[in-house]
Parts: C-alpha cells; sequence; structure tokens
C-alpha cells in the first residue's frame, strides 16, 4: 500500500472532499455568527500556513511519513512515543468524526434507525476502500468531487431561484468590531477544518512528484475555503444569524425552505448525499493515516492488515465518544479544537520545525 503512488490532481481533490467533511453542514465559528465567512477566509490563511509546515517537513525526509520524521527529528527515545500519540489522535478523530456523521444522519432523515448501524454500515465501507490503498481512495475521490460540486451547484442554484435569500442577513458588517471575527477565525475554524490536515502528512509521501504537493495543497485549501465561506454566507442570508447559530443542520435546514412554483420542493436529499460522500473521504483519510502510523510504529509490512482492526477501534470508540449530541458538541469545542487540535495540529509540528533547523545548522550534516 505505501509503494502506491498518487497525482497532484488526486491530492487537491482528497483535500476539497476532506475540508468539506461536515464543515459544510455544521455551524462553524460559533462567535462571528453573521460574519463567519469573513472569519473562514481569514482561517483560510492560517490553514495554508500550516500546510506549508507540513509540505516542507515531508520534503526534508521525502521517503518517511510523519511517525518516520518525527523519530528521526526527535531521537527514536522521545520520537516513539510522540508517534504513538498521534496515532491515537488520529484514532479517536476519527471517530469523532464518524459518530458526527452518524448523529447528523440520524437527526436529518434516520431517526428510527440505531445509530450503531449507520456507524457500522458507514464504516465497513470505510475499511473496504481503505485496505484498497491510497490509490484507489484517490482515484475514487477525484470522481466524487465532481459529484459534490455537481450536488453543490445544483443547491445553490435552486436557492437563488426561490427567493429566500436574505443579503440584509449578512448586514452590519462587523458589526460587534474584529475581535470576534479573529477569535472565530483563530479560535475555532483554524483548527476545524483546516487544523485535521495534518492528516495529509500521512499521504504526502505517496505523490509520484514531491515538487507537486505544495501547490496543489495550498490550491485545494483556497479554493475549500472559497466554498465553504460562500456556503456558510448563504446559510446566514437564508436563516438568519441567530436561527444559524442555534441550528444543528443549517445547510439541510437552508434547503429545505427551497420552494420553486410549488414544484420543486424538498431538495434535502442532496445535503444528506453531499455529507455522506464529503464525510466518508475526510473519514477514510483519517482512518488511513492511523494505519500508516501504526504499520510504522510496529513494523507491519502490509498495513492493508490493520485496516479491519483499526476500523473496528474506531467504530466502537465513535459510540464511546459521548452519551449524547450536546455533550459531543461540548467535548468537541472544548477538548477538540481547544486542546488537542492545538497540540498536534501546531504546536508539535512547529517543535519539529524548530528542531530541525536546529540540527541542520548545529549539527551534523545530514546526508542527501
Amino acid at each position: 500500500m505505501l509503494n502506491e503512488k498518487i497525482n497532484a490532481r488526486q491530492l487537491f481533490a482528497l483535500i476539497m472532499l476532506f475540508e468539506f467533511g461536515t464543515a459544510l453542514v455544521l455551524p462553524i465559528g460559533f462567535v462571528a455568527q453573521r460574519d463567519v465567512w469573513l472569519s473562514i477566509l481569514l482561517a483560510m490563511v492560517g490553514g495554508v500556513g500550516l500546510y506549508w509546515i507540513y509540505d516542507y517537513l515531508y520534503r526534508q525526509y521525502p521517503d518517511l511519513n510523519l511517525s518516520g520524521y518525527i523519530r528521526r527529528i526527535l531521537g527514536n527515545y522521545a520520537g516513539w512515543p510522540v508517534s504513538f500519540l498521534y496515532l491515537g489522535f488520529f484514532i479517536h478523530n476519527d471517530s469523532r468524526i464518524l459518530r458526527e456523521t452518524g448523529e447528523l444522519l440520524v437527526t436529518s432523515a434516520y431517526d428510527m434507525t440505531p445509530i450503531f448501524v449507520i456507524n457500522a454500515c458507514f464504516m465497513l465501507v470505510v475499511i473496504f476502500v481503505v485496505s484498497k490503498g491510497v490509490e484507489v481512495l484517490a482515484r475514487t475521490g477525484e470522481i466524487y468531487l465532481l459529484h459534490v460540486l455537481i450536488l453543490g451547484a445544483a443547491g445553490t442554484i435552486m436557492i437563488l431561484a426561490s427567493g429566500i435569500i436574505r443579503i440584509h442577513n449578512l448586514f452590519p458588517m462587523l458589526g460587534d468590531g474584529w475581535r470576534p471575527v479573529l477569535e472565530s477565525a483563530y479560535r475555532n475554524i483554524l483548527m476545524f477544518p483546516f487544523g485535521e490536515t495534518i492528516s495529509f502528512a500521512a499521504i504526502l509521501p505517496s505523490l509520484n512528484k514531491s515538487s507537486s504537493g505544495r501547490k496543489s495543497g495550498v490550491l485545494a485549501l483556497l479554493c475549500s475555503g472559497i466554498v465553504l465561506s460562500g456556503t456558510h454566507a448563504m446559510e446566514v442570508s437564508v436563516l438568519g444569524a441567530d436561527i444559524y447559530g442555534r441550528s444543528t443542520f443549517p445547510l439541510f435546514l437552508a434547503v429545505s425552505k427551497v420552494n420553486i412554483m410549488d414544484f420543486i420542493q424538498r431538495m434535502d436529499g442532496l445535503v444528506i448525499l453531499t455529507l455522506i460522500i464529503s464525510a466518508f473521504f475526510k473519514c477514510a483519510i483519517t482512518c488511513y493515516a492511523a494505519i500508516v502510523v501504526a504499520a510504522d510504529l510496529f513494523r507491519v509490512k502490509k498495513p492493508e492488515k490493520l485496516a479491519l482492526p483499526v476500523g473496528i477501534i474506531i467504530l466502537f470508540n465513535s459510540m464511546m465518544t459521548s452519551n449524547n449530541w450536546p455533550e459531543f458538541g461540548f467535548k468537541g469545542k472544548e477538548v477538540i479544537m481547544g486542546r488537542l487540535l492545538p497540540f498536534y495540529a501546531v504546536a508539535v509540528p512547529l517543535a519539529l520545525l524548530v528542531v530541525h533547523w536546529i540540527r541542520r545548522a548545529f549539527g551534523p550534516k545530514r546526508s542527501a
């Protein structure tokens, strides 16, 4: 699996789908409300900076994945425990992605179906695709990105044609000043969804040309950020800032208001299908990152053998992350975005970057 290669176009598709994930349909930002679209654009700049760090470290150690260059930079005694912590982080974060997707599907469409059944069906497909390797996942992503963009365009056209957009809901811009916008951008949105791209530290070594990762990755982040910004601006303009902030599933609620000549209605299926596709790829990419790190740490020659056990752990852990949706949301904001993502997506990569520069400047020269 690790010998498989993907190209820059496929990396672009995977990052776009990963960034969409559940961020398209959930209210993000918490603080900015009507200015959430602006917070997304500001956080996107920070997200590009974080991706530059991940790509830079990969370029310095192109033959090693995340856990490999952590041990190379920090040494085996310090690097192995840090890499093991990343394994736990990827598994836990993937469990939350799975649980979040299941909760949204139960809330919106499958209220009579046990959430474990939905999560199990979802995870079985993830295990199957991940076990086939990153090349199969990337080729599938190329196809489904086009589907998601078509679904998004269709939904946007119908909302515009329904005449339910109220631009005045976006004003006054910066009514509460810059502080809530910046707080929303760099405390919340930078972590979710942009900080989660740390998962691609496991994908980048599969590029057929290491030099292509930076350009395609940055372009994907810019495009996904613009799409997310426009989508959430549309949600706020349709629902208003108050309903947007209190809604569990604002995009679903906005699309449900579509009514064209009392003929075209109930377009909720477009949102549900978009959620399933984008959340699947986010879940699969994070699962793949966990498998790659586990295979490297425990010296498993065929990482695809770990797809089933890691997938089962993710499935059952998803049921133990919280007891209900309010508790899930609280833990996501306070624990994941407040502690874990700042540590794993920002603090550790920055520390690795600094240690790498110090070792390169003062240590023995590393052979090319």
